[in-house]
């Protein structure tokens, strides 16, 4: 069986116990996770071959990311390490009809630093049959982005199946307007050979609205 390749953001999550909110807090959960790393840990879960990318900083958190995804079966060996921090986020679950909550602390995160020219995906995609990335990747940064871009493109010249979630994130597109948007992910999808979503993805990121559906309500 080939290797899957994932290739995204894994970030530090601090929660609350149970159902409190922030607000009643002395202290956080920690979880190690993100969309792409997750698919790697399922993936490793079934006995699939599966390496996950990323950008981790140097430092005992990085560590313990690292240590997060080898105990779980995933291959770690294609991370590159540098910038200063982890990216966090917390999340209050919410309850009854009160909605969960998630506030964001990720900037200048060391995978928000990435940029083209730093991953040698030649390397990565060596014996890979399937390559995965989500809208949250490109979501980051520019320099996430054009990473991601060029992920695709050397996966696509070997011949990899590509997949993406597309997962829109109102909170994380902050480094461009929506034109930029859809062009970013018009361009990376374009590669895809297998592309997840529902209607708010296909509004939020293309423009395409169905007759009828308001994604609000």
């Amino acid at each position: 069986m080939k290797r899957v390749v994932t290739f995204g953001e894994i970030m530090l999550r601090l929660s609350p116990e149970g159902f409190l909110r922030f607000s009643q807090a002395n202290s956080f959960e920690v979880v190690y996770g993100g969309g792409e790393s997750n698919v790697a840990v399922s993936l490793a879960n079934y006995g699939v071959p599966v390496d996950f990318v990323t950008r981790l900083p140097k430092n005992d958190i990085g560590e313990c990311a690292l240590m997060e995804l080898r105990k779980r079966g995933v291959g770690t060996d294609k991370i590159i390490h540098g910038g200063d921090r982890l990216g966090i986020y917390f999340l209050e679950t919410g309850a009854v009809s009160r909605g969960s909550k998630v506030v964001y602390d990720r900037a200048h995160s060391a995978m928000a630093e990435i940029g083209p020219g730093m991953v040698d995906w030649d390397k990565v995609f060596e014996g890979a049959g399937w390559f995965h990335w989500t809208g949250i990747t490109p979501a980051i940064s520019q320099g996430a982005a054009d990473a991601c871009l060029e992920a695709v493109k050397a996966a696509s010249e070997k011949g990899i199946t590509i997949s993406t979630d597309l997962n829109y994130r109102a909170k994380l597109w902050k480094y461009c307007d929506d034109a930029k948007r859809e062009e970013i992910m018009s361009e990376l999808t374009s590669y895809c050979d297998v592309v997840l979503g529902n209607e708010e993805d296909a509004e939020k990121h293309f423009g395409i609205k169905p007759a009828g559906l308001d994604i609000t309500t």
